[in-house]
């Protein structure tokens, strides 16, 4: 895993503190320990958040607020809408963020940026393992409204399309503004990358798919995953970096010894 711009820290960093403590020296394993703690915290976040907003708030004004914006998407339905949309929602579509994913993965490995793949696929992982596991404890319904597509088993809470594509989207131009210095080039990602996300939730709201606060369980489950990746990756990046130094110190230290040479054997032998 090679540091980047994007996957440096300070010395006295959080990284720094978890490389130094991590049991293990194998980048891989301390990334990965991260991550893992990374998808407990955002399981209990929005595991949180979901039975805070079904339990308590959905009888009140948050729910009426939800009902109200989901029958204002379905007055609004016409043909062309519902055949917009309906791209709209495949930028988020598993297919699609996997097969997207898969092609970045292919790109980076052929550049050798190991540390990018890491981050992107870390980011990917927590975030379909705390929705899977959020979905199992969150029971909610989905919008009352008509459907204009067929939803997957899992709850309503929260959107999976949403959070996908914000961690696919905003990863990929971290990734690619840590590579490319263009400008426009960077631009244009993040334009890309706000602009897709967006899509697909406006999408998910017009079809009928999810409630305006399952969106915003999204948006937060999305950012803290994009986040513990980064940590991640960093404090794989940090160990790797202390193994670096650590072997170049003990080469140091090897050249540095005397080294008894055929000389130093005959004075020994003499006086002895």
């Amino acid at each position: 895993m090679e540091g980047t711009s994007l996957f440096e820290s300070e010395p006295r960093s959080l990284p720094h503190r978890l490389a130094q403590r991590s049991p293990s020296r194998r980048p891989l394993v301390s990334g990965a320990a991260v991550a893992g703690a990374g998808y407990v915290f955002m399981t209990a976040l929005l595991v949180g958040f979901g039975l805070l907003l079904t339990k308590m708030l959905l009888e009140g004004p948050v729910g009426r607020w939800d009902a109200s914006i989901n029958r204002w998407f379905f007055d609004h339905r016409t043909p062309s809408f519902d055949d917009l949309t309906e791209w709209g929602s495949r930028l988020g579509d598993t297919a699609t963020v996997v097969g997207i994913a898969a092609l970045a993965v292919v790109v980076l490995a052929i550049g050798r940026r190991w540390a990018h793949i890491s981050f992107l696929v870390g980011a990917l992982v927590i975030e379909v393992t705390s929705f899977v596991t959020t979905t199992f404890v969150i029971d909610r319904e989905r919008p009352t409204v008509p459907h204009l597509e067929e939803g997957p088993p899992t709850s309503s809470f929260p959107s999976g399309h949403a959070a996908a594509s914000i961690v696919l989207y905003v990863g990929l131009a971290l990734v690619t503004t840590s590579l490319v210095r263009n400008r426009i080039v960077r631009t244009l990602v993040w334009v890309l990358a706000v602009a897709f996300p967006i899509a697909v939730g406006l999408s998910r709201l017009y079809r009928g798919m999810h409630h305006p606060t399952d969106l915003m369980g999204s948006m937060i489950g999305a950012a803290g995953c994009l986040a513990f990746a980064l940590l991640a990756t960093r404090t794989g990046v940090a160990v790797s970096e202390a193994n670096a130094e650590a072997d170049a110190a003990a080469a140091a230290t090897a050249t540095a010894l005397p080294v008894a040479g055929p000389t130093d054997a005959s004075e020994a032998e003499v006086a002895g």
